[in-house]
């Protein structure tokens, strides 16, 4: 991106799409409890053939607890872009993103090195 009104256009296209976002992550997390609940269930006939990869569970767990914890700062980072963009000069514009932006871009960054490493720790057969 060449100058700041590029960021604001770009993060402008992506608050429209984080509503869809927060829809989607919403169902997956709905998903994956109704299928670990039904995974809980004592009398299951599957259990005897197979053993539950619990693990797996609570790393799926994980995962969308970072999902959730990385849409809360694509919404952080969202609003912050807003907010500079109600900024007129170019150098309040370029303080207010080295104090409010680049910290949760750090925090994003963080977030996902977090989620490839526990994505990794899941057994290739659950994958």
């Amino acid at each position: 991106m060449k100058d700041m009104n590029d960021y604001v256009r770009a993060y402008s296209q992506l608050a429209l799409l984080l509503n869809a976002y927060d829809r989607q992550l919403e169902r997956i997390t709905d998903l994956y409890n109704q299928a670990r609940e039904r995974d809980r269930r004592l009398l299951r006939i599957e259990r005897l053939y197979r053993r539950p990869h619990l693990a797996n569970w609570e790393i799926m767990s994980e995962i969308l607890d970072v999902m959730h914890a990385l849409n809360k700062v694509f919404r952080q980072g969202t609003s912050v872009v807003q907010n500079m963009a109600q900024l007129s000069a170019e150098s309040e514009r370029m303080q207010f993103w080295h104090e409010h932006f680049l910290p949760l871009e750090a925090q994003e960054k963080g977030l996902r090195a977090r989620l490839l490493i526990v994505g990794q720790r899941m057994s290739p057969a659950e994958q």
